[in-house]
């Protein structure tokens, strides 16, 4: 039967449904810049810009499934980064600078891969403007003092990550964002392929979250009695 009610909510968080959600977002980001890449847009380097140049960390979730990437510059061979940026979330340990690098990658990952498909024409140029900048209203630093995002609703930085009223209306922002970045790839003329939030949203985000305000965001899963 399905379960509809929201595994993440104001005051309900557990470590656990942090970094499922976290390995699906990042999971799911990759799955869509690997189909810009093959639906013969402008250009093939969405994976490659946004994603692999950019995230640079490890994510495993509760079932064992696990994404990582040491950012790079895609040469050949490639340069890889090495600084202390690197970051290492599992449901067995998630601390204070891992976690906040990687909501700063995550929003880096979001504002590149909507300013290129602005910079590619993809039917209608206003991606990072509705996607990105319209709901990203937080500011997050991270450890070599680098800020990211819009507005001045809260600054994440060291010491004050774990603000969780913040952080779960950050979490359903990002749930937010995702399905509404699926669904105008979908409704838009290019890219040349459809079904972005089916695949990339609908199937992997399975969890539910409820923002503050009381608004829910995300998608059901099937619950075994």
């Amino acid at each position: 039967m399905p379960n509809i009610e929201a595994q993440i909510y104001p005051n309900g968080i557990s470590q656990r449904n942090l970094v499922d959600l976290l390995y699906m977002l990042f999971s799911s980001f990759k799955g869509v810049c690997v189909k810009l890449d093959l639906d013969d847009n402008t250009d093939n380097t969405y994976e490659a810009k946004a994603y692999t140049a950019i995230f640079n960390g490890y994510i495993e979730d509760s079932r064992g499934n696990s994404i990582q990437n040491r950012a790079n510059d895609g040469a050949t061979p490639p340069v890889y980064v090495t600084d202390e940026r690197f970051f290492i979330i599992t449901p067995q340990g998630i601390d204070d600078k891992s976690l906040l690098e990687c909501l700063y990658q995550w929003f880096d990952m979001m504002e590149t891969l909507t300013e290129q498909l602005d910079a590619d024409d993809a039917t209608t140029s206003n991606y990072e403007a509705l996607i990105y900048t319209a709901i990203y209203l937080w500011i997050v630093e991270n450890c070599k003092g680098s800020q990211l995002g819009n507005g001045t609703v809260y600054y994440f930085r060291p010491g004050g990550v774990f603000n969780y009223n913040q952080l779960i209306d950050l979490l359903y922002a990002m749930v937010y964002s995702w399905e509404k970045l699926t669904e105008k790839l979908d409704t838009d003329a290019v890219p040349a392929g459809s079904n972005y939030e089916a695949l990339w949203f609908t199937a992997t985000v399975t969890m539910r979250v409820q923002n503050s305000m009381g608004s829910v965001v995300g998608n059901t899963i099937t619950v075994t009695p």
